[in-house]
This record gives structure tokens, sequence and C-alpha cells, in this order.
């Protein structure tokens, strides 16, 4: 705030430095939990950035990119799909299809589309995600896994286990050479491709009876979770780099020892060298 404040001063009420400073404060708000006022400060930031920068600049529409997770976090969720929609269009307009600002665009509408159960559009959205981050960072990058899950996830939704399957095992074993076995992300993959197999295996089994006259042989229920607000919010969190570092009480008393330590170590240099300074 005193950094706004001292920004106005100096530049006026208007000024592209103001609008960043906007979008920070709107960031700090959400990540502590207060999505009113996060919403409040980046409507603010773009309605600026539309003024001081114009409507089709980069930094214009990462700020309608920045604003649509917050209305989706406030469940303004119409709202947050047209403004994604309207700045990839902007964003295709300026750098074309291929570009990495693309593929989080899709990831980001995919995962809305997801959310409002719209699986068969939000699969398209994905499937274009995929590729743009495979050709921009590499078949093994997080990001390609991140795709992938996404891609399970939704298929898994769709009934199309095979699909699901085959696009999980490339995300378990992205984290697996990235990560190793132990780590929480590879075994999240591990548990999810257990999901996944049990149901195809039932689904193929039931498909079989039908297909041998079995008599009272139906099809299983496909055991389809819904997605929650609060998973798919997760998940935007993930792929727009807002991360969580959850940090214990013993840490935190660790790091204000340390601080106190390194100010008392600070205080007794001090006098030493005002001393040489002196003579």
């Amino acid at each position: 705030m005193e950094a706004l404040t001292l920004l106005n001063n100096v530049y006026g009420a208007m000024h592209p430095e103001i609008a960043q400073c906007l979008r920070m404060l709107a960031r700090l708000s959400y990540i502590m939990g207060d999505y009113g006022e996060a919403m409040a400060y980046q409507q603010k930031a773009v309605f600026m950035s539309e003024r001081v920068n114009g409507i089709d600049h980069p930094y214009t529409i990462t700020e309608y990119i920045h604003l649509a997770l917050y209305c989706y976090a406030n469940n303004q969720i119409t709202t947050a799909l047209k403004l994604l929609y309207r700045a990839r269009y902007l964003a295709v307009l300026i750098c074309g299809e291929n570009h990495p600002e693309i593929a989080l665009l899709d990831s980001n509408i995919s995962l809305i589309l997801h959310a409002v159960q719209e699986y068969d559009l939000s699969l398209r959205f994905l499937e274009k995600a995929l590729a743009l981050n495979i050709k921009f960072y590499g078949p093994k990058s997080l990001k390609v896994a991140v795709s992938y899950h996404l891609v399970a996830r939704t298929q898994s939704c769709m009934g199309d286990f095979r699909s699901a399957l085959s696009n999980e095992r490339e995300t378990y074993a992205i984290y697996k050479q990235q990560f190793g076995e132990k780590h929480e992300k590879t075994q999240e993959s591990s548990d999810c491709l257990k999901h996944l197999t049990h149901q195809a295996v039932v689904l193929q089994k039931k498909m079989n009876e039908i297909y041998t006259g079995k008599t009272g042989a139906t099809l299983p229920p496909i055991q389809i979770h819904p997605p929650s607000m609060g998973s798919v919010l997760d998940m935007l969190n993930v792929i727009n780099g807002i991360l969580y570092v959850q940090i214990s009480q013993q840490d935190l008393e660790n790091f204000k020892a340390e601080v106190e330590k390194r100010s008392e170590t600070l205080d007794l240099a001090k006098p030493s060298t005002e001393q040489e300074c002196t003579s």
C-alpha cells in the first residue's frame, strides 16, 4: 500500500507501474485468502492497463488472466470464462496460435469448462495446450506432465479409461524421472493410475459379458467424481504459478532465532567498525 501511495504521488493517478502495483496487491490479497479484495484490486489494474497500455497490450492480456482467476475464486464462473476468451482472442491477434501464452490460456479455459462439466470442449482446449507445451518446453517438462494429467482426468470423466490410462502413464513417467518414485507427485500419479486401471477392468469385464449374451449383464455405473470448485481452483493456482508453501511453527521459530542471531552479530560488529573509523 505504501508503494502504491508513493507511485500515485510521483506519477499521478494513471501510470503503467501503478497498474502493476495493483496487480501485486491483488495477488497478495488472493494468497492471503481475501478473494473479494483481490478481485477489486485486479479490476482497477485491468481498467488502468486498458487506458495506459491499450486493450491489445500484453500486460493488459495478463491482467485479464489474473482477473479471470479471481472471478472464478469468487464463484463468477461465466465472467471468468468471458475474460479468458477475450484474453485468448487478443493473444492470438498479437502472437498467433503457436505461442506459450496460448497454452496457458487454453489450460485455464479447459479447467473452468471442466468445472462446469463441459468435458468435450474442455478436452479440445487441453489437447491444444498439451501440443504447445510439448513443442515449447520439451516432452519431459513438468508443464507437459500437468497437461497429460489434465487430459487424463477429463477423459476419465468421459468414460474413456483406455486413453486416460495412456496419458496418466506419461505423467507418471515424467514425475518418476524428475522427482523419483518416493515423491508426493509421483505417488499421486500412481494412485490415479490404480484407480483408472480398476475402472477400466470393471468396464471391460461388463462389456465382455454383454457381448457373450450373459443374461442380466448391464454396464456398470461409471464412478465419476464431479469436479469440486476447490480442486479446480487448486489446479488453476498450479498452472498460473501460485504455489502455497507450508511452513510449520517450528520452522518459523527457527527462522526467528536465526534472524535474531544475525542481528546480534551485526550489533556487536558495529562498535569495532566505529573505532576503526575513529582511529
